[in-house]
């Protein structure tokens, strides 16, 4: 089987066998002999859609190396009886890891001392921390991430009440948080964090109406889609955020030094890097061979 992997940085190439490039679909030439690949490999840096896929014109399968499946047109690679698959778990507690990364950075001042320590200044005054014990986390999905993000939680002794339209009732009985309705959780929480795959129906689900009811001072992390969060209500009522830790933006693929959140005192952002750990990388690959060819053996 002809396959090639795009997307594909210097760490997972370790792990990864075969033809492997760092370019995306979108810088591919129709003429460089693509029409004899059977199956490809892509990560959210490849539009999947009829534009980048039509040169593969023996094109069988399609994995994506990521849980979401937003920047595959499903409905052309359906059309062409291209079959896709996902990897739906590469180590949901990486991202867990993350969103307390983020968490910790903004409530314990890690980023807002150092000013003061590179001129020389060591002091803890103007730089009240915030404690995670007894806070109210709101969890916004309640899929694998969502429910290590709440394990974590409960090692913190924090308060978790969580908001999905599918709930999970086991986890809930054996984690003991509570399920509300979006509104309520913003109303609740003192953070709120995002693991809501996008949809329609999830897209800017945190606007300017959910924002006006959350607490002053809240704190919102988003480790899951920028699209889940309307940019411009964010940027609108900045002030009313403690801190805001991103590690995906909307229209992220644009991104520039002009971006209006950076020069933002209170927000934080990371290149969609929550995943990107060293297990991380080795389940990538081993998930892909997997799904590419059943007779492959893990690499772990």
């Amino acid at each position: 089987m002809n396959i090639i992997h795009f997307d594909v940085d210097g760490e997972l190439k370790k792990h990864l066998k075969g033809d492997t490039r760092t370019e995306s679909l979108q810088s591919i030439d129709s003429s460089e002999g693509v029409s004899k690949v059977d199956a490809i490999s892509i990560k959210t840096g490849s539009n999947a859609d009829k534009s980048t896929l039509s040169p593969f014109t023996n094109l069988k399968l399609l994995v994506t190396r990521t849980v979401g499946t937003d920047h595959v047109d499903l409905e052309y690679c359906k059309m062409r009886g291209i079959e896709v698959k996902n990897i739906l778990d590469y180590g949901a507690f990486n991202i867990a890891e993350h969103v307390f990364a983020l968490l910790l950075t903004g409530t314990r001042n890690i980023l807002s001392t150092q000013d003061e320590i590179k001129k020389g200044t060591f002091s803890f005054r103007g730089h009240l921390g915030i404690a995670l014990k007894g806070k109210t986390l709101g969890v916004v999905g309640t899929g694998r991430i969502g429910l290590e993000v709440i394990k974590l939680a409960g090692a913190f002794g924090m308060k978790v009440i969580a908001y999905d339209v599918y709930k999970n009732d086991a986890a809930q009985k054996e984690l003991k948080y509570e399920y509300v309705e979006l509104e309520e959780l913003a109303k609740r929480s003192d953070i709120v964090t995002l693991h809501a795959p996008l949809l329609e129906s999830t897209r800017h689900m945190i606007n300017a109406s959910i924002i006006e009811v959350m607490k002053e001072g809240v704190i919102l992390i988003n480790t899951a889609r920028g699209e889940l969060i309307d940019t411009e209500a964010l940027i609108a009522n900045i002030g009313k955020f403690r801190w805001v830790g991103l590690d995906v933006l909307e229209g992220e693929k644009a991104f520039s030094k002009d971006h209006p959140l950076i020069h933002q005192a209170n927000v934080v952002i990371t290149p969609h890097l929550a995943f990107y750990s060293d297990e991380s990388v080795k389940k990538i690959a081993s998930e892909t061979e997997r799904l590419m060819n059943p007779f492959i053996k893990p690499i772990i």
